[in-house]
């Protein structure tokens, strides 16, 4: 049986709120029908989207995430920047960004090169960020300048940071009302303390 699977990081709770708290201004304050924000519960950093994977083989990617984990010291992640893909213009994404991210990105990049479950890593991309919206078809080019209000306030806003301490397998069920995010298994980084 197929599984939806991806790897990613979660926010601590504490960033959560102030995130959530940014997402319900930018509706308030710039709503735009059709853009469909993402709940608290389901915002995280993917790392690595395996898409439809059969199921017997999350043992052996839980292995593969455990031993690349082992060789990552716990780091402090800070949120800001308010951005879009694939341009601010025409947003189809709405983002929130990461300063300082060398150490996502080499995390990132050791799972998509050191696991083996990229079938060509080198052709891999990676840019660290937080979907916190998607702009609907019917929406995209028409709302243009209350994007472009909407960046222009928001693009430098900082939020915060958080310490990331595990990366997570996990399986997203698409329903109706949503996306179901389902921790499959958890892999620590090192503690230094």
């Amino acid at each position: 049986m197929l599984k939806r699977l991806f790897i990613a990081i979660d926010p601590e709770p504490a960033l959560l709120d102030t995130i959530f708290r940014l997402t319900s201004t930018l509706k308030r304050e710039y709503s735009i029908k059709g853009v469909r924000y993402t709940a608290p519960q389901n915002l995280h950093l993917t790392l690595l989207f395996l898409g439809d994977t059969d199921e017997s083989l999350i043992p052996q990617i839980s292995d593969k995430l455990e031993k690349v984990c082992r060789n990552f010291t716990e780091f402090d992640l800070e949120f800001s920047n308010l951005g879009a893909f694939p341009s601010q213009r025409n947003p189809r994404i709405i983002w929130l960004g990461v300063n300082h991210p060398e150490p996502v990105i080499a995390l990132a990049k050791a799972i998509i090169h050191d696991t083996g479950l990229v079938a060509e890593p080198e052709k891999a991309g990676f840019t660290p960020h937080l979907t916190l919206g998607r702009v609907g078809e019917s929406t995209r080019g028409v709302s243009s300048e209350t994007f472009s209000r909407l960046f222009a306030k928001f693009g430098n806003v900082k939020i915060g940071s958080t310490r990331v301490r595990e990366v997570l397998l996990y399986q997203s069920t698409l329903k109706p009302s949503g996306p179901v995010y389902t921790v499959l298994s958890r892999h620590d980084l090192k503690n230094m303390c």
